[in-house]
């Protein structure tokens, strides 16, 4: 996909709204370039360039001009968003007076310089963004030579202080990119990890004391947003929770949240209740996530529907390991929720979940009622294949549980032909293995004295998987298994 594509693919409808606006266009207007900001909107992945210079009528065998407008909407639409984004970020604002200031310069108006560099000092000294402040004061030197009123020596002492300041930044943000790319590279986060982390909250101690607490704020949640990323990445649930914990409680003890940055806390609290879940600490989990339910409601519910669906998940998963029956009453308070707004993205997860609930709880055919449902869901039929056999092994678990061995040996082979594509994929070794172990076990009248059985629980048990391969288990492979070990289903009659 080139840059074109990618450009217009993510233009909202007011950004191509205000494009065509921008660019004169009137209802009805054939112009080539709205024709072809159109086709690529429409084509989407199904974009042909051949396709498309014939649509707009110029010779397949010189796509010269097809190149030239090409380049020439790419700066159009640039132009476009420039004008339309201006006023609606600080930064972009910012920018903005810099670029007058030096239109103006350019055609001897002095004093509109003076008053954009104005205009730029003190929404870069609120913003706080010092490489900026930096050049607006190199500016204020430079047009010292043009009117009297600006004195040099006052911005030169200012550009120093500050100088020393952008200094200290670029050595912080050197050792976040430190840390961040050895962290990426590194699956363990060792002593010399810790000790770069804690030189870097040092960094940002020392600087927070020559700005004001806004900044420290800027500067943790800088930090905050690189780290918590990795963590997520590598699994260390560990550090996220002792990371999310002290992050968190700094930001509540300086009284940093407000408004403006509500969408931050709840994401801090959302991760916070997750490693502390992932970490086995469930009645503390639950209790981060009942002040995520009260926040969830703050400022008339600004992010409330986009958190949503991350309290309710707390409040499920936390419960299916203290109490499954409370899981199941909240799975369905948040199905009723969302099926009242005509919602049903989140059908995947309502029916897995309750599969997974009733299985939990020994309604094995309850279970299997809910993954038929899940199975004619539009959004099952669109899901990823490796997701769908993940389902369907977990499907074969639960049908063995529910002694239908015929059935289950039915499934086995539709399983195995379905995802053959998987076989002599080494990432699905342990789950074509425990297709075997199911034949096995179906067939078996006591699999807790079958020697070949009980021989290949221990193998599957025994087999090196990557660390994370359990988050993608339905119901988790060893810990069935390991119940096979220790005491045996209920004889077949």
């Amino acid at each position: 996909m080139d840059i074109l594509n990618q450009i217009v693919e993510k233009l909202t409808k007011d950004e191509l709204r205000f494009f065509k606006f921008f660019m004169g266009s009137m209802p009805g207007d054939d112009r080539k370039d709205l024709v072809l900001v159109d086709y690529v909107r429409h084509a989407g992945n199904k974009f042909d360039e051949e396709k498309v210079i014939k649509k707009l009528k110029y010779n397949t065998k010189d796509k010269n001009s097809y190149y030239r407008l090409k380049n020439r909407v790419i700066q159009d639409i640039g132009d476009a968003l420039t004008v339309l984004h201006t006023h609606k970020n600080e930064l972009y604002e910012l920018q903005h007076y810099i670029t007058l200031y030096h239109i103006y310069y350019s055609k001897n108006l002095y004093k509109p310089c003076l008053f954009y560099l104005k205009k730029a000092e003190r929404l870069a000294r609120n913003i706080e963004n010092y490489e900026l402040l930096d050049m607006v004061y190199s500016n204020f030197i430079r047009l010292s030579a043009e009117l009297i009123e600006v004195n040099p020596d006052d911005y030169i002492a200012l550009r120093e202080e500050n100088a020393k300041l952008v200094t200290q930044l670029r050595s912080l943000d050197d050792l976040l990119a430190t840390v961040t790319y050895r962290l990426k590279l590194s699956q363990n986060f060792g002593a010399g990890d810790k000790k770069q982390l804690a030189q870097l909250q040092q960094q940002v101690g020392l600087i927070s004391k020559q700005t004001t607490s806004h900044f420290g704020r800027n500067l943790q949640t800088k930090i905050y947003k690189a780290l918590s990323q990795i963590f997520l990445q590598q699994h260390n649930y560990e550090a996220l929770e002792k990371m999310m914990k002290e992050t968190y409680k700094l930001f509540e003890d300086q009284k940093w949240f407000d408004k403006q940055n509500h969408d931050l806390k709840l994401q801090m609290l959302t991760y916070y209740a997750n490693a502390l879940y992932k970490n086995g600490r469930n009645k503390e989990s639950l209790a981060v996530t009942n002040i995520l339910g009260n926040e969830i409601e703050q400022y008339n519910k600004l992010h409330y529907d986009r958190y949503l669906f991350f309290f309710y998940n707390l409040q499920i998963i936390n419960n299916s390991v203290l109490n499954p029956a409370q899981a199941l009453k909240i799975l369905d308070d948040f199905q009723n929720e969302i099926h009242r707004k005509k919602n049903y993205y989140y059908d995947t997860f309502i029916y897995l979940n309750r599969a997974g609930l009733f299985y939990d709880t020994g309604r094995y055919k309850d279970a299997l009622k809910s993954l038929v449902k899940l199975y004619v869901s539009d959004s099952y039929l669109n899901a990823d294949k490796a997701f769908r056999f993940k389902v369907e092994m977990s499907e074969l678990i639960i049908t063995y549980e529910s002694a239908d061995y015929d059935t289950l040996l039915y499934r086995i082979e539709q399983v195995k032909k379905d995802y053959k594509a998987f076989a002599s994929n080494k990432n699905y070794l342990r789950d074509f293995g425990l297709l075997e172990l199911l034949k096995l076990m179906a067939d078996s009248r006591d699999v807790k004295h079958d020697a070949d059985i009980q021989k290949g629980i221990k193998s599957l048990l025994k087999y090196k998987t990557d660390p994370t391969a359990g988050d993608s288990e339905i119901i988790s492979y060893e810990g069935w298994l390991n119940k096979k070990l220790a005491f045996t289903n209920s004889l077949r009659a």
